[in-house]
């Protein structure tokens, strides 16, 4: 795929995101690039924030999205420049609209007594004013679906208030590259004299044709220090997951800072590292380290994270305890062959107080690769006159929508369309978001992306480890329920008179409101998800209950009495979640009268299709060899067949190696192993 048919079916992604899920454009827009910077490690997932205005040198203010990095202490501040042209992105034009984003700092005093109180820019701007971010730099975002005249990454660094800021372009050729590399990872190079004239001694310890392992003795200050600088890029994916979820200070760690420093040695277990190449020289006989190539953190992000955090804590002074410390440092040098799979090895076994779960947190994880095939096996029912169901397209993989058809004739790519409607698509991020959702955890699913996944990974992990074949055709039917409960409920807000932003917000905390009050006042009883399944959509009294429950949501989100005055971040809160689940409210009788016993919601087991002998042995024959080889293989993975079952799926197979007939009862067994498979997940 080329650039111009990636830029059209970019494009394409963004109208049918605008058409399903009713967010504007460039919220749209924004949405898919910065999920594409999130696959890659570069930044985290954007809120998205739509705030233009005027400062009061009459300048233009804008502001599309904004993350704060708790692991890097950066607030980073998103603009979209969307066209509906192929007009090239000048260097004039970057300039010019970046500057809004600068503005819109510079004029926060000035925003908070001139805009509205219940605009995100508002809540923002208050936010920033009242130090409520430990912010260290900042990074201003350009995001634009054009082309620019020239290959501006970067602008020059400015500063505002003592405080750095760096500006990236994003243009749709560079997110083209990036959408064709598994990452983009710049190298970089550490010299340590550079953070301290302390030297570090450096042992070698093992070494291989593809591996050599060292252990070192780095200060405290130098550690410190390294982070403050590179901050969430010297982490690990899996750490920097990690550590987001469970917090960067480490209360232990910090109160030996404070009060034994020179014990860290002995209490702390130390660091565990990966670099591409090492360089080392020699002190009066003792070999030194004096520089490495990526650097990588696979364990000890969190003594790493509060060594910095104590450094830049103005109010203790710990400068001179930090200076005291030198932590034990383990580096494994691995070669470019075979990097990424030894790296991902130590990552797994390093020892840890806290352990990072390297399944829990990848789209990996067979849960997942249960639901995609799933999402290939379920049909939906057939609405309106159509004669052939269609299926919900579950994108575990960025971008593998796409890949099905891009080599594909048109008319290969219309059918593939046809069954896979674009707006049954959602991917693993949306499905993180809709369980949070139904599971009564609306403030972590307004965390963000990242967060809501891990948080959902952690809880399926358990569930999945007790028994996978609770995950069959009945749980992804139900899946879909709630995708069309929030997509309605979706539709229902931005329809609303009284609606002017939090969306997201609101439609998470209704439904989470609506499962909770059903869950204690309508014991064994449930939404209507046969209903919701066999029509695709919800029914009128749901709708109308939706419209009533969203403004009461509406209302105590926004409310003046809430502990944040910026609501995305109150949103975010327990306090938040925890206060609206005790306020009363009444649900309406045409609702509860539509509410089923939960009996009624029949679990759909294998399936038990009637096979009489002579039909059997018929299908049985019909079917190529290739799907029994298919289905041994699959079973090898997914562990869903039993022993004896497999002896079935070797009889047929004996048919063509063999030439061996089973006999009229062993066909039926055979074909209800196929229909238990395909119950399972079994693609074919």
């Amino acid at each position: 795929m080329g650039l111009v048919e990636y830029k059209q079916d970019f494009d394409e992604e963004i109208k049918t995101s605008v058409y399903g899920t009713g967010v504007s454009t460039k919220a749209a827009f924004l949405e898919a690039a910065s999920g594409l910077l999130g696959d890659n490690e570069l930044e985290s997932e954007f809120q998205i924030v739509e705030y233009e205005g005027i400062g009061y040198r009459q300048h233009r203010l804008q502001l599309d999205g904004y993350v704060y990095g708790e692991l890097s202490n950066s607030m980073s501040l998103a603009l979209v420049d969307y066209r509906h042209d192929d007009s090239v992105v000048t260097a004039t034009d970057i300039e010019t609209i970046v500057k809004r984003a600068r503005f819109f700092l510079e004029d926060i005093d000035y925003i908070l007594s001139h805009a509205e109180e219940s605009s995100p820019g508002y809540g923002l701007a208050l936010d920033i004013k009242n130090n409520i971010f430990d912010i260290q730099k900042y990074k201003i975002y350009l995001f634009t679906n054009n082309s620019m005249s020239n290959r501006i990454k970067t602008l020059e660094a400015d500063q505002i208030g003592g405080i750095p800021i760096e500006y990236h372009v994003w243009d749709i050729a560079r997110l083209y590259e990036l959408s064709q590399n598994l990452t983009m990872k710049e190298d970089y190079e550490i010299e340590f004299s550079e953070f301290s004239d302390k030297s570090i001694p450096c042992l070698s310890v093992t070494s291989g044709e593809d591996y050599q392992g060292y252990m070192a003795c780095i200060p405290g200050i130098v550690l410190a220090k390294l982070y403050i600088k590179f901050g969430a890029k010297l982490l690990e994916s899996n750490v920097r997951s990690f550590l987001q979820i469970r917090g960067k200070v480490n209360k232990g760690i910090r109160n030996t800072i404070i009060k034994e420093p020179n014990k860290f040695f002995a209490y702390n277990n130390g660091i565990t590292c990966t670099a591409d190449s090492i360089k080392i020289d020699s002190d009066n006989g003792t070999p030194i380290l004096i520089s490495c190539q990526n650097l990588q953190i696979v364990n000890g992000g969190q003594t790493t994270a509060s060594l910095a955090s104590a450094l830049l804590d103005k109010k203790e002074h710990l400068e001179k305890n930090i200076n005291d410390i030198y932590v034990p440092m383990k580096i494994s040098v691995v070669t470019d062959e075979n990097s990424a799979e030894l790296v991902a090895n130590i990552s797994r076994y390093a020892n840890s107080q806290n352990k990072v779960n390297e399944a829990d947190l990848s789209a990996n994880h067979p849960y997942h690769v249960r639901i995609e095939q799933l999402s290939k096996t379920t049909s939906a029912p057939a609405l309106h006159g159509q004669q052939f169901g269609t299926y919900w397209y579950y994108e575990r993989a960025r971008g593998s929508y796409a890949q099905e058809t891009h080599k594909a004739t048109v008319s290969t790519k219309k059918n593939f369309e046809a069954k896979y409607p674009k707006k049954q698509k959602f991917d693993k991020t949306e499905l993180a978001k809709l369980v949070n959702i139904f599971s009564g955890r609306p403030h972590i699913a307004s965390a963000g992306g990242q967060k809501a996944f891990v948080h959902f990974m952690e809880d399926i992990s358990k569930v999945w480890d007790r028994n996978p074949k609770d995950f069959g055709p009945s749980y992804f039917k139900e899946l879909i329920c709630y995708k069309i409960l929030f997509r309605e409920t979706d539709n229902v807000v931005k329809s609303s008179e009284w609606y002017g932003s939090y969306k997201a917000n609101i439609v998470a905390y209704t439904l989470s409101k609506l499962f909770d009050i059903i869950e204690k006042r309508y014991k064994g009883k449930s939404i209507n998800f046969n209903y919701i399944w066999k029509n695709q959509n919800i029914t009128l009294a749901m709708r109308n209950q939706l419209k009533i429950l969203t403004k009461f949501t509406h209302d105590y989100l926004i409310d003046d009495s809430r502990d944040v005055q910026n609501v995305t971040e109150w949103a975010k809160k327990t306090n938040c979640w925890d206060r609206f689940k005790m306020m009363p409210f009444s649900l309406e009788g045409d609702f509860i009268d539509e509410l089923v016993l939960t009996s009624e919601l029949i679990a759909e087991g294998p399936n038990t299709t009637e096979w009489t002998e002579d039909l059997a042995m018929i299908e049985v024959f019909k079917i190529k060899a290739s799907l029994w080889y298919n289905l041994k293989s699959w079973n090898s993975n997914h562990y869903v067949l039993t022993q004896k079952e497999i002896d079935f799926i070797d009889c047929a197979i004996k048919i063509n190696t063999k030439g061996w007939y089973p006999s009229a009862k062993q066909c039926i067994k055979i074909l209800e192993t196929l229909d238990r498979a395909r119950s399972e997940g079994f693609p074919e």
